[in-house]
């Protein structure tokens, strides 16, 4: 095992607004509690990263960025190595939250995952743009030797939050889903979808991620691009889905909104058979639906988070079985200007990640 160093490059929001993060040296964090200290291999850039640059989450500041870490770890307390079957040199990947209380409503009687006095990693305290970085031991999950960081940090956020909204709409093999918007979260959301046996409807507007779509091996049943397919003609090929002699609504079973535009909530809604089930994943500022979708059409709206240790474990199954991946576009702690740069260029798809390796 490597020695651990004192110091650490790692980025920082040091204030917000801000465009780009800082690069700063900083001592390598001492492991405490329940946490491991990982160094890190891989952490994802993801659209709320973004969020926080732009202040939306208060001034909790400075803070690390990035919440979907991936790497190896190089130190724990022996005593919670053997509650969480964890030792140095295990390769995982882990979840963003930090000191979840044990005590509260959801810790007790729902999911941890809730836990309204949690920290999160990268968004309300330190993340994973760093050289090392403490997780919990709890939300750790081995990864296959096969599996490189770089595609196991995406599953740690926005490949476990699309596998939970899926596994939320509750469907059978044969039925139908719709994904609406296939950036990162609904580019892995399609093929995990299709690897379950159901049908699916991949929805976007941007040339991009439709192309990267048709590529998969598990791709969509259908493809439309939202803004050139009416409502009416997309749903003609909605229903070509259904078996022959199908009885019952026409439209998706349900839809996932992984989109921030009111214009793709509204096509997608407008997609969704009566009495289907709407999960949202996207965060948009503000949410704006017609009241028809919900009292004529009988919608139901769910919110869906990020997953749990349990959770984690099955998108990492899921996807290694498979041979799921990302779109992966990989960025030096040196060029982290030009990492933010990049998720504003036009044509951009897939996953941006962070390097260490």
């Amino acid at each position: 095992m490597l020695e651990i160093p004192t110091k650490m490059k790692a980025l920082r929001v040091h204030k917000a607004p801000s465009k780009h993060y800082t690069l700063d040296i900083l001592p390598v964090p001492q492991i405490s509690d329940e946490k491991v200290l990982l160094k890190i291999g891989c952490a994802g850039l993801c659209h709320t990263d973004l969020m926080v640059l732009e202040g939306s989450f208060g001034d909790n500041l400075p803070l690390i960025g990035s919440h979907e870490p991936a790497g190896t770890i190089v130190d724990l307390d022996q005593s919670v190595g053997r509650k969480y079957s964890l030792r140095k040199g295990d390769r995982v990947a882990a979840l963003l939250p930090k000191d979840v209380c044990g005590n509260c409503s959801d810790c007790k009687f729902g999911d941890w995952k809730h836990c309204a006095n949690s920290k999160y990693g990268g968004i309300t305290t330190d993340g994973y743009f760093a050289e090392y970085a403490l997780v919990e031991a709890k939300h750790c999950v081995i990864i296959p030797d096969e599996m490189g960081f770089e595609q196991a940090a995406p599953l740690t956020c926005a490949g476990v939050t699309i596998y939970t909204a899926i596994k939320k709409a509750n469907l059978k093999p044969g039925e139908i889903i719709a994904i609406s918007g296939l950036g990162a979260l609904g580019t892995l959301g399609v093929q995990m979808a299709k690897a379950q046996g159901l049908k699916v409807v991949g929805i976007d507007t941007r040339p991009g991620p439709l192309e990267l779509v048709r590529s998969f091996k598990l791709k969509p049943d259908v493809i439309i691009d939202g803004g050139k397919s009416s409502s009416e003609d997309a749903m003609k090929e909605i229903i070509k889905l259904r078996p022959e002699g199908y009885e019952g609504w026409d439209g998706v079973d349900a839809t996932i909104l992984t989109a921030d535009p009111p214009s793709s909530h509204s096509y997608a809604l407008s997609l969704t058979r009566r009495h289907g089930h709407v999960i949202l994943v996207a965060q948009p500022p503000e949410l704006s639906f017609n009241f028809k979708n919900f009292i004529f059409q009988d919608l139901t709206l769910s919110g869906s988070l990020h997953g749990n240790e349990v959770d984690l474990k099955e998108t990492v199954k899921l996807v290694y079985k498979h041979g799921i991946a990302s779109e992966i576009q990989t960025f030096s702690i040196d060029d982290h200007e030009k990492m933010v740069d990049a998720t504003y260029h036009e044509g951009r798809k897939g996953k941006i990640v962070l390097s260490f390796e």
